[in-house]
Formats: structure tokens, C-alpha cells, sequence
């Protein structure tokens, strides 16, 4: 390499491999739980090792010396874009255990293809050009860029996807974690090009190699302060999947790098290629971050509306918007979920949460939000004083929080000061229709530009509201016909057990009057007896699932220790069936229920999680208590129950995945506990096992 190259190169890439080295450090000291992070570390310490070796080949000095680093160089890079590969699958995706499974196969050849390249007995390189700069590649280095122009492919198309899929306050969050790895993919791409282009590495290219690490690094350092070290969350869509803008970049990046080579071949062969391809690579990380930027977008909507006179928003096309979106769903958290994104997307506030409140308006629930996972929204729901304080006061207006203060708020962000911290809720928008109010949306601070909502934005605000309240409304009514159904369905059928059970009754009643009289016969008494113990088997069956099951549970609550109940089902259970059942119980207050109805459903709860965890299975039993609600979460390991089941099937008479289950008891411990104004909720994925929460309220007599 010539003496100048030389000069620059190898202090730069000490310094950028220093700096991307104590940034994995910080990284690993902050946060290296998460698989995503260690994944990103591990990825930091490869760039910052390749960039040391780089730095030692441009100060070699002699082939032998220049040929050994690039080896140890190609052995590094042979290994890092698996592991970002693996980084991209991974960042920011709550399910990322299922990308991986689904990737298993491609990350495999990911890591073991371009080693087993270098290991081949074909060689990597020819000779070495020292006038020129030049390290001609063998046959195997070309494949060996080949696939490392398509694993940095993969890692873009995988970064897309997510970036697409985020919205609001998290995609502001790691937008600049995705550019500054599209910075280095984008470098790879060229290394590779030029390679597979020259079939030769031109070792003069070096010089972009620090300042494009460097150049990610920056970003790295300004998206984790962003993202409080990668503490994200986004769910994939099958659109985002389907339409990804990967292909169109690359395309029009090595065309463009195309352009430049043979432009500058053909009119000036002197011309410094190396610093012309680092301006093309800084000018699209700069049109990346301009064309991500939330506050350009904003800024070019308001000149649009402030010079050409037009409205801020078509209201036509966003109506055609909600409805397109929210046509199909049919949960609550769905459609508060995509309503959620629909507001942060027209009106550029990052951060929007709905929360619904029960019938009685004493409770609120975190249903959709673009800040907080569905696994977040537990710890959010409030009931009490300050919420009813709040649903009795608001109006058919929008509230704005620096008028008015209300304490469930306060309550709210002093509960996850790292949300709120930065940006406070501002404004609380009322979910009502036809008088009845059904929840409420709030937004924080945290809208791009800054601006406070105008009348345009009102009204616009109502009308989403206002149409999410009807449809809520829709389900609601929806679910409760369901229920009276459910029951309806069910008395009708417990009218055709009854009508068994009379069968049953009238033969042991012909059987018992025919005793006396054929007592002495053998064949008659074994006949009798067959014909008792079966009936008796199958009442026995049948007047344990449907005896105690009601249209209206009566109650006869009492005030009680809640861990001795549940101690008490727990050790009847571990009596008759021998097995060991886990048990963490935590201090709760005295709770007014009815015994003898906990009872069963902590029994059945229990019993179900034997069924399904086997006799080799295990399962705990833990109490606790939060937001005043006294909580008893059962526990197995067993074979688990699929989404699908679980929305549309639990909980429901006559549905069940046991082989002899009929679905009734689940279905009557609903019941019980929505009598004791608690609720029952499950967690469950197929061949992982099962949670039950039984949450009853704390206190007096309800």
C-alpha cells in the first residue's frame, strides 16, 4: 500500500476500533440480558477486531505480512454477518424466537459457508500488486464476497421489515440502531461489489472501512440513548413482510456505484475513487435519515397546507383509512391496537394509549397503545377513587392535563417514570357514543413539531373516537348476546342429561325390583351388578360436571385469609393425587369471598394443570397481591393451548382439549369469579405450558 494510504489508515482504524470496542463494553455493562443485545456486542467486538487487523495490513509493509492480516481480516468478516444476521432477527421483535426457528436453516450456512470457503483448498488469493494497490482474488474469494454482498442483503431486508413494522414513539426509538447497521451492510455491499467487480481487493478502499464504522457508530451511540439500550418492542405484520423497499436501495446504490466506477475509468483514470465511493455512502445514510425523519414529514405537510390552501387533512381518504383498517377486527385489543397507530401515524404524536373502562366505570385497562407491549399492560390497569374521579368528570370534549390535573394521571406516569419522563400525557379524549362512555384515549407531549392540537386536529380526533366507541360498543353487546347464548344453549342441553339420567334412574329401578325375586340366580346377580356399577359410573360422571352449575351463582361470601384457602385446595389436591405442588405464598389482606366457590375453582384450575402437565410434570401455586386485587397464579409446564383456542374456545361449555373434557368447569369458574367482581386471565403458548391468574378484589364487603 502506498506510504500516504498508510498513514491515514492506521491511526483511523485504532481510533474507530477503540471507540466501537468501549461502545460494546458500555453496551455489556448497561444491559447484556437480552438476546438482542448480546447478539449487537457480540457484532461491536467482531467490527472493532477487523478494524484493528485492517489497520496492521495497511501498516505491513511487505506481501507476506499484507497477505497474513487480510486472512486474519477475511476470518473475522467471515463470522461477523451471522451474528448481525442474527442481531437483525432478533432487535426490537417480541417474538423473535419464531423468526429464528424459521431462519434456522439459512443461519447455519449464514456462519458455516463462508468458513468453510476460507478452509477449502482452493485459494483465497493469486498475488499481490503492491504498485497497484491490488490483492487479486482466487476463485474461492470471489464466492467468499459473493456471499457476503448476500448476507448484508438479508440483513437490510431484515431491518426494513422492522423499521416498517414500528410506529410512533418506537420507531423513534431505533431508527438510528437500523441506519447506523444499514451504514455497515451498505459497506459490506461495496466491498463486496468492488471485489466481485475487479476480482481483486484494492487495498487503497481501506480507507472507507473506518470512516463507514465510524460513521455507524455515531448512530449506534445517538439511537441507544434513544432506545435506553435496545429496551424495544415491535410485532411483525405479514404486510410489513410482504412489501419491504430492501431490493429498490441496493439496486439503485450499486447502480449508481456502477455509474461512478466506469465514469471515472473513462475520463479520468486518476481520479480518487475511494473518497467519491465514502460520499456516496454518507449521502445515503443522510437521505436515510431525512427520509425517516417524523419532524420533515411534519414540517412538509404544514407547508403544503399553509401556501396551497388546502385542508390539513383529507378527511375522506383518512375515513376510508380507519374503516379499511378496522373493518375485519374483531377483538378489542386489535382494534384499539390499530386505532392507536392510525392516530399516531395522521396526527405525528409518538405516543398513544387507549385504555377501556368496565361497565361500572370504576376500572381502566390498557387495551391498544404504540408505547407499551401487551405484556406492560397488567402493571398499567387502574381501579379505585381516581379512576371513577376521572370517568365522572370528563366531558364529550377533549381534556388537555395542563388546564386540568387529575390524580389517576399523576398516578399513571409516576408508576413508569421511564416512559413519561421526557414526555408527559397531555390530553385525555373521551371514547363516547350515544351517551355511553366506553373508554378513553390519551397522548403525550411527544408530538412531532410540537404544536398543540388545532380545531382541524379536534375534530378529526372526535370523529376517531367516536367511530372506535361505536364499534367497542358493538363488541360488547356482541359478547354479552354470546354469553346469554352460551347459556341458553347450555340449559338446553343440560335438559338432555337430565333426560339420561332419568334412563339411568328407571333401569337400576327395574333392576332393584327385580332383585328379590332372581337374588339366587348367578347369571341375573353378575348381570345386576354390571348393569349398577355402570350406571353408577357414568352419574357419578355426569352429576359432577353439571350438578352445580347455575344460570346465577348464589354467594355466601364471608371475610377470610386468602393463602388458607388456597392452601387447603392445594393440599386436597396433593392428598389424592400424590403429587408435589410448588407453593410461593405472599402477604395479602383479608378478602371477602365465598369459600366453598374459591374452592372449586382453585380445584379446577389445579386440576386442569395436572391433566396437562402429566404425572411428571410440575406446577406452582403463587399468591400476591396488586392494585388492591388479591392474585393466585397457577402454573404448568404441560402441553399448552394455541391462540386461536384460547380466544375463541376457552372458557366456554362443551369446548375443551382433553379427550374426556367437556369445557364445563372453566366455564363455571368464569362464572364464580366474575361473580366475586374479579376475573380469570391466561397466558399460554402450544408444547410451553399454561398461566391462570385468578385476580379477585381486596377489601370489605362488595
Amino acid at each position: 500500500m502506498s506510504p500516504d494510504l498508510s498513514f491515514i489508515i492506521e491511526p483511523l482504524s485504532y481510533l474507530v476500533s477503540a471507540m466501537t470496542l468501549l461502545l460494546a463494553l458500555v453496551i455489556a455493562i448497561k444491559d447484556s440480558r437480552s438476546f438482542a443485545n448480546r447478539c449487537f456486542i457480540a457484532g461491536l467486538i467482531l467490527l472493532g477486531m477487523a478494524e484493528i487487523t485492517s489497520g496492521l495490513s495497511a501498516a505491513a509493509g511487505t506481501s507476506e505480512g499484507t497477505l497474513q492480516w487480510q486472512m486474519v481480516y477475511l476470518i473475522l468478516l467471515s463470522i461477523t454477518p451471522g451474528t448481525i444476521l442474527l442481531f437483525s432477527l432478533s432487535f426490537a421483535r417480541q417474538e423473535y424466537g419464531k423468526y429464528l426457528s424459521k431462519w434456522k436453516i439459512i443461519l447455519i450456512a449464514v456462519f458455516l459457508l463462508p468458513l468453510a470457503i476460507i478452509l477449502s483448498p482452493f485459494p483465497l488469493f493469486k498475488r499481490i500488486l503492491l504498485d497497484y494497490d491490488y490483492i487479486e482474488l482466487g476463485y474461492a474469494g470471489k464466492v467468499f464476497y459473493t456471499f457476503i454482498l448476500l448476507i448484508s442483503v438479508l440483513i437490510l431486508a431484515n431491518l426494513e421489515r422492522t423499521l416498517r413494522a414500528s410506529i410512533g414513539r418506537i420507531r423513534w426509538q431505533i431508527k438510528f440502531i437500523v441506519l447506523g447497521t444499514a451504514v455497515v451492510c451498505a459497506n459490506w455491499i461495496y466491498s463486496a461489489s468492488q471485489a466481485i467487480l475487479y476480482t481483486a481487493i484494492d487495498t487503497s478502499l481501506s480507507i472507507v472501512h473506518p470512516a463507514a464504522l465510524l460513521c455507524a457508530d455515531s448512530l449506534f451511540i445517538w439511537g441507544l440513548m434513544r432506545s435506553r439500550f435496545l429496551k424495544v418492542d415491535v410485532y411483525l405484520s405479514r404486510s410489513t413482510i410482504q412489501y419491504s423497499l430492501t431490493t429498490l436501495f441496493v439496486s439503485l446504490y450499486l447502480v449508481s456505484l456502477g455509474l461512478l466506477a466506469y465514469g471515472a475509468r473513462f475520463f479520468d483514470p486518476e481520479n480518487p475513487l475511494p473518497i467519491l465511493s465514502l460520499l456516496i455512502l454518507l449521502a445515503l445514510a443522510g437521505l436515510g435519515m431525512l427520509l425517516l425523519s417524523d419532524r420533515l414529514q411534519e414540517k412538509l405537510r404544514r407547508f403544503v397546507t399553509r401556501h396551497f390552501k388546502r385542508p390539513l387533512y383529507d378527511y375522506r381518504k383518512a375515513w376510508m383509512e380507519l374503516t379499511e383498517k378496522t373493518r375485519a377486527l374483531v377483538s378489542a385489543e386489535d382494534l384499539c391496537t390499530e386505532v392507536a397507530k392510525i392516530i399516531s401515524k395522521t396526527f405525528g404524536i409518538l405516543s398513544v394509549n387507549i385504555w377501556l373502562c368496565d361497565e361500572d366505570k370504576k376500572q381502566l385497562s390498557l387495551v391498544g397503545s404504540t408505547v407499551f407491549t401487551r405484556n406492560q399492560t397488567f402493571n398499567l390497569e387502574r381501579k379505585g377513587e381516581s379512576v371513577a374521579a376521572l370517568l365522572g368528570t370528563i366531558e364529550n370534549r377533549i381534556a388537555d392535563l395542563k388546564e386540568k390535573n387529575f390524580a389517576w394521571a399523576d398516578d399513571i406516569m409516576a408508576s413508569e417514570p421511564e416512559y413519561f419522563d421526557e414526555f408527559r400525557m397531555r390530553y385525555i379524549v373521551p371514547l363516547q357514543s350515544g351517551g355511553l362512555l366506553v373508554g378513553i384515549i390519551t397522548l403525550n407531549d411527544d408530538r412531532v413539531g410540537k404544536a398543540p392540537l388545532s380545531v382541524e386536529d379536534r375534530d378529526l380526533l372526535h370523529a376517531y373516537s367516536a367511530q372506535l366507541a361505536a364499534r367497542l360498543l358493538q363488541l360488547r353487546l356482541s359478547e354479552n348476546l354470546r354469553k346469554v347464548q352460551e347459556i341458553e344453549a347450555f340449559q338446553n342441553v343440560t335438559a338432555f342429561f337430565v333426560h339420561d339420567l332419568k334412563n339411568l334412574a328407571s333401569r337400576l329401578s327395574l333392576t332393584m325390583q327385580n332383585l328379590p325375586t332372581y337374588f339366587e340366580n348367578p347369571e341375573f346377580r353378575d348381570d345386576a351388578l354390571k348393569l349398577i356399577g355402570e350406571s353408577v359410573a357414568k352419574i357419578e360422571s355426569t352429576c359432577s360436571r353439571l350438578s352445580s352449575l347455575k344460570q346465577k351463582i348464589e354467594l355466601k361470601p364471608v371475610q377470610l385469609d386468602f393463602n388458607e384457602l388456597v392452601t387447603a385446595a392445594a393440599d386436597d389436591f396433593e392428598k389424592a393425587t400424590r403429587f408435589h405442588l410448588d407453593k410461593k405464598l405472599g402477604r395479602i389482606p383479608p378478602v371477602y369471598l365465598d369459600p366453598e366457590q374459591i374452592q372449586k375453582v382453585l380445584t379446577n384450575l389445579v386440576m386442569n394443570a395436572y391433566d396437562a402437565a402429566g404425572e411428571n410434570g410440575k406446577i406452582s401455586v403463587t399468591t400476591s397481591v396488586r392494585n388492591h386485587q388479591a392474585i393466585c397464579t397457577i402454573t404448568d409446564n404441560g402441553c399448552g393451548m394455541s391462540r386461536r383456542f384460547i380466544n375463541k374456545m376457552l372458557f366456554r361449555p362443551f369446548q375443551s382439549t382433553k379427550k374426556k373434557g367437556m369445557g364445563i368447569g372453566l366455564f363455571q369458574s368464569r362464572m364464580i369469579v366474575e361473580a366475586h367482581h374479579g376475573k380469570i386471565e391466561v397466558e399460554s403458548e402450544e408444547g410451553e405450558g399454561s398461566t391462570f391468574r385468578v385476580i379477585l378484589p381486596v377489601g370489605g364487603n362488595q
